[in-house]
């Protein structure tokens, strides 16, 4: 029975160590943020410069796309239309300055969750949230979900609620 244990005891020694280990590829966290924020700075440059090609270019062609309305949700091909009739008006104002930037990767550094708060050029009162879902694509990240929201101030939500009535 001794000899039964010892060899059983020496065939999972065999086993667990011949076992091929799995090569976990970690990701550089800061070379990954920074290649990410030139992807940021791509989209909100072509969107400034009313490119639609180079901005729907960073977005996946099975995004889902959210605008300010309740009602605005949209896949590519709907979004590219608005996007493109926006950006071909020269009446609406395309500038925006990113104040805060938050980005979380997940684990394989794969994906990322990008929030953007800012002010359109067009209005100081209200500010501006857009929340990214980005997937890298070979060597380029792409968008896969976008949702833009305005996001008044806690202490001025009562002023709203009554402008409304």
């Amino acid at each position: 029975m001794k000899n039964s244990y010892a060899l059983l005891f020496v065939a999972l020694i065999l086993i667990t160590s011949c076992q091929t280990k799995q090569k976990t590829d970690s990701f550089d966290a800061v070379a990954a943020k920074a290649d990410l924020t030139k992807s940021l700075d791509t989209l909100y440059s072509a969107f400034e410069n009313r490119d639609s090609t180079a901005f729907l270019s960073l977005m996946t062609d099975d995004g889902f796309f959210c605008g300010t309305s309740p009602y605005d949700l949209w896949g590519k091909k709907s979004y590219s239309k608005l996007i493109t009739a926006m950006l071909s008006d020269t009446s609406f104002s395309t500038k925006i300055s990113v104040g805060r930037r938050e980005i979380r990767f997940e684990k394989s550094g794969n994906s990322a969750f990008v929030v953007d708060q800012f002010f359109f050029e067009w209005n100081k009162l209200i500010p501006v949230r857009h929340i990214f879902h980005f997937i890298k694509i070979g060597n380029v990240w792409k968008c896969d979900f976008l949702s833009t929201a305005f996001i008044p101030k806690d202490e001025d939500m009562d002023k709203i609620i009554n402008a409304l009535k």
